[in-house]
């Protein structure tokens, strides 16, 4: 009986540390990439997002683990001819669900589109990179007019059950173990495996040595995030599922930009076949992997001003068609 209290006494205290071990890191990790702009609040999301620049209206959306920070290259290289707006979506950065539950796909896409209502951006150019394609896509889906044009980098969007390499331990259905997990081990092993999981997804290319501060990565090893990414790669899929057969009906332009080197999305399932769906997407093939947004941000910037230039003349006639705040 001694021995089972104590065996009790250690886990408990194996758990304890472990758990102060994750708040002390989170802590660090918002002093190292700590808000860098506003709030609003939005469908019951309280949403953090930067503004800067003026000119041609540009709407950043990030991808799965990610958040706003991912962009900082390409928001440099955008604000000195557009308005860039960049968002963390709902769980990941600092945006947070006031009420409900964390929102899957589609419902994150509503989210967004109010969000483009509430700030009055008037049918802006949507840029989605990876998970955050996918998002855009949906948007285009549900609230047609609601923008203007589509730039999806290195773009989630056909199923994929197996997930990459890289985000494999993100594969957690149950949200007790999510939860457990994110308490004890996501903080020690994020930190011994971070340097790794950034050269996966950064690869061919290394990356750079500020992205753990600049690029916002070491936001991945808060709790929050860490469920968010879970929730985000178990329900992706299903929805992706219903909304392929629709992709046709996207009417809106569409420019679809990938690494030709990417190791995490095949450009010929996610790039090619997707492009071939939609009556008005092209495909650009770039040199560099999935983190093109940082690795190449001059080069997708020229593409984004290019479609934000002539994005309005093409959507002029189409209707604006935005969520009403009692849709369902």
């Amino acid at each position: 009986m001694a021995t089972v209290v104590v065996i009790g006494a250690a886990v408990a205290l194996l758990l304890g540390g472990l758990a102060l071990f994750t708040a002390l890191t989170a802590r660090r990790a918002e002093n190292l990439a700590p808000p860098a702009g506003r709030f609003a609040e939005v469908e019951g999301a309280r949403l953090h997002y930067v503004d800067r620049g003026s000119g041609p209206v540009v709407v950043l959306v990030h991808g799965l683990s990610g958040n706003l920070r991912n962009f900082y290259a390409l928001i440099d290289e955008l604000a000195a001819t557009c308005r860039v707006v960049a968002v963390d979506r709902p769980g990941c950065g600092y945006s947070r669900m006031i009420r409900g539950q964390h929102p899957e796909l589609r419902a994150q896409a509503r989210i967004i589109a109010r969000f483009v209502h509430e700030l009055r951006l008037d049918r802006p150019v949507l840029v989605g990179h990876s998970l955050g394609g996918a998002l855009a896509l949906a948007l285009a889906l549900e609230y047609p007019g609601c923008v203007s044009a589509l730039v999806l980098i290195s773009t989630l969007s056909h199923e994929e059950r197996v997930p990459p390499a890289a985000f494999k331990a993100l594969d957690i259905r149950s949200p007790t173990l999510q939860w457990l997990i994110a308490w004890t081990l996501v903080a020690p092993l994020g930190k011994l495996a971070q340097l790794a999981r950034l050269e996966a997804v950064f690869a061919p290319e290394r990356p750079p040595r500020s992205f753990v501060d600049d690029g916002g990565a070491a936001l991945a090893l808060r709790p929050v995030s860490f469920v968010a990414a879970c929730n985000d790669l178990a329900t992706v899929s299903d929805e992706l599922a219903t909304m392929i057969p629709r992709y046709p009906s996207v009417g809106i332009p569409v420019e679809v930009i990938f690494g030709r080197a990417d190791p995490i999305l095949d450009h010929r399932v996610h790039g090619e076949r997707l492009v071939a769906s939609l009556p008005n997407a092209t495909l650009h093939l770039i040199a560099g992997g999935h983190m093109i947004p940082v690795t190449a941000a001059d080069q997708i910037a020229s593409r984004i001003r290019q479609v934000a230039e002539r994005a309005h003349q093409f959507t002029s006639n189409f209707p604006l068609f935005l969520p009403s705040p009692s849709d369902q």
